[in-house]
C-alpha cells in the first residue's frame, strides 16, 4: 500500500499480489514482460496446493496409486484407503535452460527411479510416469531473471525472487508431511542467488580496482 506521502512501498513480508502492485507503481502502471513471465510461474507454483486441477503433486498424493502391499495399507468397505507407511521420494532442485525446477524420484528398494515403471513389487507406487509425476514445479527463466536483477533490477525484482524461494520451501515442507521424503538436494534458489551475488560483488571489485589503477595512472601523468 502507498505511504501517506503517496509513494509506493513494499510491506516487510509481501504477498505476490503486493509485489506485483508495487512493481506497477514504480513502472508506470505496467508489469514488464520478463517480470510478468516469472511472477506468473511463481503464482502457478504457489497455487498447486490449493487449486483443484490435476498436477504432479496431486498425483504423488493419490493413494490409489500407492503400492499398499509394500506400505502396509488397505482399502476399507467404504472405499477409504488407509496406509501405515508413506511412499518414499527424493527431491531434487535444479536450474535448467528452462528455469528452476523441483523434481521427484521414487525408490525401488534403495535405488531412485527416473523412468516409467508399472506394478513393480519393489516400488511404492503402482505406476511411476516421469512425464507427469517427476517435475513438480517450474519457475520459467528464473536463472536469467536473477542474473538480470544483479545487472539492473529493482526492489520488486528482488522481492519476487525471494517470494519464489519461500513458495518452494513451503511446497517441500508440505511434501515432507504428506510423504516420506528421504533427501532434498540440488541447487536451491537461495544457493543460486547467493552465487550470482558473489559473482556480482567480484565484478564490482574488479571495476573498483580498475578505477583505482586508472586513478593512479592519471596521477603519474
Amino acid at each position: 500500500m502507498p505511504k501517506p506521502s503517496g509513494k509506493a512501498q513494499l510491506p516487510s513480508n509481501p504477498t505476490l499480489k503486493e509485489i506485483n502492485w508495487y512493481k506497477k507503481q514504480i513502472n508506470w502502471g505496467e508489469l514488464p514482460p520478463f517480470y510478468h513471465l516469472v511472477a506468473s510461474s511463481v503464482s502457478e507454483s504457489e497455487g498447486i496446493l490449493q487449486h483443484g486441477f490435476d498436477n504432479a503433486v496431486k498425483r504423488l498424493l493419490d493413494k490409489r496409486n500407492w503400492n499398499l502391499e509394500l506400505l502396509n495399507g488397505y482399502e476399507d468397505d467404504n472405499g477409504i484407503i488407509h496406509s501405515h507407511e508413506k511412499p518414499r521420494i527424493a527431491l531434487h532442485q535444479a536450474f535448467t535452460d528452462r528455469g528452476f525446477e523441483l523434481w521427484a524420484f521414487p525408490y525401488a528398494k534403495d535405488m531412485k527411479i527416473d523412468n516409467y515403471v508399472k506394478e513393480n513389487r519393489f516400488m511404492e507406487f503402482q505406476i511411476w510416469d516421469p512425464h507427469t509425476m517427476k517435475n513438480l514445479i517450474r519457475i520459467n527463466q528464473l536463472h536469467k531473471f536473477i542474473g538480470f536483477y544483479f545487472e539492473r533490477g529493482d526492489i520488486a525484482d528482488k522481492a519476487v525472487i525471494l517470494h519464489a524461494h519461500k513458495v518452494v520451501h513451503k511446497i517441500i515442507t508440505f511434501l515432507k508431511k504428506e510423504l516420506n521424503v528421504k533427501t532434498v538436494d540440488g541447487v536451491s534458489i537461495k544457493d543460486f542467488y547467493q552465487l550470482c551475488e558473489k559473482d556480482s560483488r567480484a565484478c564490482d571489485d574488479e571495476i573498483d580496482l580498475a578505477k583505482l589503477m586508472l586513478g593512479d595512472d592519471i596521477k603519474k601523468d
